[in-house]
This record gives C-alpha cells, sequence and structure tokens, in this order.
C-alpha cells in the first residue's frame, strides 16, 4: 500500500511539474535591442498579449513577433550566439568594475573580483 501511494505521488508530481513547464510560454518580445529597450512590431505599434490567449501565439496585428529596433539593431536574447550570458546580460569576459579596471578571477572566492562593487556589463549605466 507504501508503495501504490509513493507511486500515485511521483505520477502527480510529474504531471504538475509538466504542466507548469509547458504554462511558461514565451515572453511576448523576441528580446532586447542593443539600447537596451525592447523591440516593436513592424508597423511601429507594442506588442499586444491578448488575455486568455496562448502567450505563444505572435503578439503583433501582422501575426509576427515584435523584431524591430528603433536604434536600427536586431533584437537578441540573453543567451545568443554573441556571447551574452543569462542574469548578467553579457559574457563574462567582457564585464568591468566600475572604476574600469578588469575583475580579477583567480578562483579564490575570499578575493573580491572588484574594489568595489561586482563586476558589470555596461559602466555607464550600472555604476
Amino acid at each position: 500500500e507504501t508503495f501504490t501511494v509513493m507511486k500515485c505521488l511521483f505520477v502527480v508530481s510529474a504531471c504538475l511539474m509538466s504542466l507548469a513547464i509547458a504554462r511558461r510560454g514565451g515572453s511576448g518580445h523576441a528580446g532586447v535591442c542593443d539600447d537596451g529597450a525592447k523591440p516593436t512590431c513592424s508597423d511601429g505599434t507594442d506588442p499586444v498579449l491578448v488575455k486568455g490567449t496562448d502567450r505563444r501565439s505572435p503578439p503583433c496585428s501582422d501575426g509576427k513577433r515584435p523584431e524591430t529596433c528603433s536604434d536600427g539593431s536586431t533584437p537578441t536574447r540573453g543567451n545568443s550566439a554573441s556571447g551574452g550570458g543569462g542574469r548578467g546580460g553579457c559574457a563574462r569576459a567582457d564585464r568591468l568594475c566600475c572604476d574600469g579596471a578588469k575583475p580579477v578571477n583567480d578562483g579564490d572566492r575570499s578575493t573580491p573580483p572588484c574594489a568595489r562593487g561586482r563586476p558589470v556589463c555596461d559602466i555607464t549605466t550600472q555604476c
């Protein structure tokens, strides 16, 4: 009987996990422009997500995803082929300390990478 209860709990947990992953869907935009802005639709309007529809459905009136940047760049996602990575927004090798120095990454976690603060992608906007 205990084995049956555990098996049932496992199946329910697996189903709930599958539902949670499936519900995440897309964010409604194609990434971020080089200037940090979100891309717009090809007609210049902001993308609109209609409540109650699938978040993966295209939010532009032309049936496509927003892919136009006002600065002329191409929108990229955080994990793009250009080396951007996850939360930081840029490759670790491209980060700088706020004083302009290259961070110290000697493998010793007791040594801070920067004299003050932490390494950032853009010292003009993040320091």
